[in-house]
């Protein structure tokens, strides 16, 4: 004969977060609308409480779609690089949309020059 298995989720109407959970159990709270998981790396390290969803993560999701995409708004990605620098880095927007980066050495400055591009630079004063 097979048996039927329940699984039970915590759950609250009052607490914002639960004080604590055992690994792999989850929890809801209807106060912050979030989804939580009790996890650990190894029995020897304490047991951390972790948001990982619910509404407010599907709501913020749903707002993050509509900026994005509303009205005539498109968003086009044909490649995208991700790089890991150790100095100073920044991202910027250049005509027509295209998002590129500069880097500088540790100690330099973030400028912007007359053209409006940013570059890493000694503070010197230089001429405007």
């Amino acid at each position: 004969m097979a048996s039927n298995t329940v699984i039970a989720i915590k759950r609250s109407q009052d607490l914002v977060a639960p004080p604590s959970l055992a690994n792999g159990e989850i929890a809801y709270s209807f106060s912050s609308d979030k989804l939580f998981i009790g996890q650990t790396s190894n029995s020897s390290v304490a047991t951390t409480v972790e948001y990982i969803g619910g509404k407010l993560a599907m709501d913020k999701i749903a707002n993050l779609e509509s900026v994005l995409f509303s009205g005539t708004a498109e968003l086009n990605i044909s490649k995208l690089t991700l790089a890991t620098h150790t100095n100073n880095a920044v991202l910027f927007a250049k005509t027509g949309g295209v998002v590129d980066f500069v880097t500088g050495a540790t100690g330099t400055v973030l400028q912007i020059a007359a053209n409006g591009t940013p570059t890493f630079d000694d503070l010197n004063g230089g001429t405007y």
